[in-house]
């Protein structure tokens, strides 16, 4: 004799829950889980863009980018990359991740929750504070290098299956970085401040060339050729998984560099010859077909941002005669790294990835995907020459700010893309409705007969 125990709202021997009326509840679809799990990097954008304005206007002036930076690169983009490159790993491994949905709703969470907290910790001066906030975001990230790891040992060794390596070594990496920027601000709390800019210049090559970078160059071996709509170089996967520890060791060396500078310069052409491992067939696909789409175009200037802008680095770090000098040498570089790669990367793959996240039809998804790619030539071009004028130090600082101002108004269209998909979508699900209940049937007399219709048609 057994017993079985069910809640309330389900019914016995299931685990479904039902509605009051006997049928099952319905799941939130895979789209509206999307919507909901990207809202959270919008709101980590329009959060970044505030504070970059109350830093311009005054009361946020005295921590410069700081802020603003954090929020886009800890906030923004950890939190994208959280949520794609599991779904990422999904599909290259064909098994479902260690937790599923759950799990990763979870980590999502907790990785905003980590961030506001160290956010909120580093300008209050609060090391304790600082910690907490540092260890949920670590934490969060070596569960996902588990939950990918168990995921990858289950899978029955599919073709692309080594790709999801770089995420789990991805979220090592951000593990690693976030533990390093707590240390600076441990180091400078205590008056170390040669330690504090050692602890830096580890912190940040390893958050922007380790955790970002290995990210967008993996991801781009498998997004590059399905946003071209055009098949993988054949020798791409084998390239890019070679490639992975020439990023890592690359890396490494460059965040090692405030031992001896010279290791910055072998570092950058490590890290650079890792990277060809995926620009070189990146390269040879866009000649078969050229990026002409909002999405190819700002993804292939993120990423010449992005090459121009670690060969600047690692030169300038192999020079420096300290390690102040190297850290100046990366201050002068976060901007470009942070808007014309990580921002200019992430608004390209939401670019492409929306429609496709909002589901609706082959033929929804062709006018949402024109929505996006409206003006795409200007936007691309007038961004990137906004931000180029930005961040150059010979400009006053007048067009250095109008330029930027400029650069983020070009690129808000993402969000009012993503607007004008859903009021697509909206209209299209309204349309049926209409033109089902425009049509009424012929109103028939007691006798059951139509009346006559007049011969000739209306006078």
């Amino acid at each position: 004799m057994s017993l079985s125990i069910s809640s309330p709202g389900t019914r016995p021997g299931s685990g479904k829950p039902q509605r009051p009326g006997g049928r099952p509840a319905k799941k939130p679809s895979r789209s509206t889980t999307q919507v909901r799990r990207n809202a959270v990097v919008m709101a980590w954008l329009l959060t970044a863009a505030v504070l970059a304005v109350l830093t311009i206007v005054g009361p946020l002036v005295s921590w410069g980018t700081w802020l603003p930076l954090h929020a886009l690169l800890l906030g923004g983009i950890g939190s994208a990359i959280t949520i794609w490159s599991a779904h990422f790993a999904d599909t290259l491994l064909h098994r479902p991740a260690l937790g599923g949905a759950a799990l990763l709703d979870a980590r999502l969470y907790a990785h905003s929750l980590g961030t506001i907290i160290v956010l909120t910790g580093i300008t209050m001066g609060h090391q304790v504070l600082a910690l907490a906030g540092a260890g949920i975001v670590m934490a969060q990230a070596l569960t996902g290098v588990v939950a990918i790891t168990v995921q990858y040992r289950r899978a029955i060794a599919p073709r692309l299956a080594s790709l999801a390596i770089h995420y789990a070594v991805a979220l090592l990496l951000l593990a690693t970085g976030a533990l390093l920027g707590f240390l600076i601000s441990w180091s400078s709390a205590r008056g170390r401040s040669n330690l504090a800019d050692g602890f830096y210049l580890a912190h940040t090559t390893t958050m922007l060339l380790g955790f970002v970078g290995t990210t967008v160059l993996g991801t781009l071996t498998v997004l590059w050729p399905t946003m071209l709509r055009t098949p993988m170089e054949p020798q791409a996967a084998r390239w890019t998984t070679r490639g992975l520890p020439y990023l890592v060791g690359g890396t490494a060396l460059v965040a090692a560099s405030g031992l001896w500078p010279p290791l910055a310069g072998l570092g950058t052409l490590v890290y650079l010859g890792g990277a060809c491992g995926v620009l070189v067939p990146a390269y040879r696909t866009a000649r078969r077909v050229p990026p002409t789409s909002f999405a190819t175009a700002s993804a292939t200037a993120a990423v010449s941002w992005f090459v121009g802008c670690v060969a600047v680095l690692g030169a300038r770090m192999a020079l420096s005669d300290d390690v102040a000098a190297a850290r100046d040498a990366i201050h002068a570089l976060r901007l470009p790294l942070a808007a014309g790669f990580a921002l200019q990367i992430l608004v390209a793959a939401l670019s492409y990835l929306a429609p496709v996240m909002l589901g609706g039809g082959p033929a929804a998804t062709r006018a949402t995907n024109a929505i996006m790619d409206r003006h795409a030539a200007y936007r691309v071009t007038a961004a990137n020459a906004c931000l180029l004028l930005a961040v150059s130090p010979a400009m006053p600082w007048q067009v250095r700010v109008v330029a930027g101002a400029l650069a983020a108004l070009v690129t808000s269209y993402l969000l009012v893309g993503i607007i004008l998909c859903l009021r697509e979508l909206s209209r299209r699900k309204r349309a049926p409705r209409a033109a089902s209940t425009s049509t009424t049937p012929d109103p028939i007399d007691p006798a059951g007969r139509r009346p006559a219709q007049p011969r000739g048609g209306p006078r």
